[in-house]
């Protein structure tokens, strides 16, 4: 365990394997993964006046403006137990929203997983998701066993509409307008830790670890 508490954003582009080293540091450092999308989830699930304001962008297809995320994330963040420490995935998305977040807690790790565009396309385009479970694999790096089916179930798998090829390079042009700036914003903070996300995910997260217990993260 560390001495330090961790407060950790994660960021990186889609396909880099955000979710999946979240949830192994979460569990080597026995600390919550907080997803922004489940808050934003939770906030429409219990019908509150902020979630009422998020579905509205969200059944019109649009970013919600920074002034309503900020409050959704400050109101969710207040009724989480982060006396362990926290990894935040998903939030902030821009310079402002980390400007907000410094304000309401002190980041004192900013993991970027940087990936070029030409692998996250390879990943995003082979991952495939079971239509039932949603269990995910990958035509080559992750096959089912069960070739188009899911090893787990059974059920078809399918490919996520968000995965074509239109989307993707939208997507990544998204990321590298409005939140690769996060990367200078952390380093002038002196929290920002690189790693090369083009590894499996094993390798990403040893060298994660390797890396944390050289900044006292151990």
């Amino acid at each position: 365990m560390s001495r330090k508490k961790l407060r950790i954003v994660l960021f990186g582009p889609q396909g880099s394997g955000k979710g999946t080293q979240g949830q192994m540091l979460a569990e080597r450092f026995n600390i919550p993964l907080i997803g922004a999308g489940d808050l934003f989830r939770k906030e429409i699930v219990d019908g509150t006046r902020l979630g009422f304001m998020v579905k509205e962008y969200v059944d019109h297809g649009s970013l919600a403006p920074d002034e309503l995320v900020n409050a959704v994330i400050t109101n969710r963040l207040k009724k989480i137990d982060l006396s362990k420490g926290f990894i935040l995935d998903g939030y902030p998305r821009n310079v402002e929203q980390a400007q907000h977040l410094e304000r309401l807690l002190k980041i004192n790790l900013a993991l970027y997983l940087r990936m070029s565009d030409t692998e996250a396309m390879r990943r995003l385009l082979g991952r495939r998701q079971c239509g039932q479970c949603r269990a995910n694999f990958h035509v080559t790096d992750i096959p089912s066993p069960k070739g188009d089916e899911c090893s787990m179930c059974d059920a078809p798998l399918i490919r996520r509409e968000d995965d074509e090829e239109e989307t993707i390079v939208r997507r990544l042009a998204t990321f590298h307008f409005i939140t690769e700036p996060l990367v200078s914003f952390y380093r002038q903070k002196g929290t920002l830790l690189t790693i090369q996300a083009e590894q499996t995910a094993s390798e990403v997260f040893h060298d994660i670890v390797k890396k944390m217990a050289k900044l006292g993260f151990s």
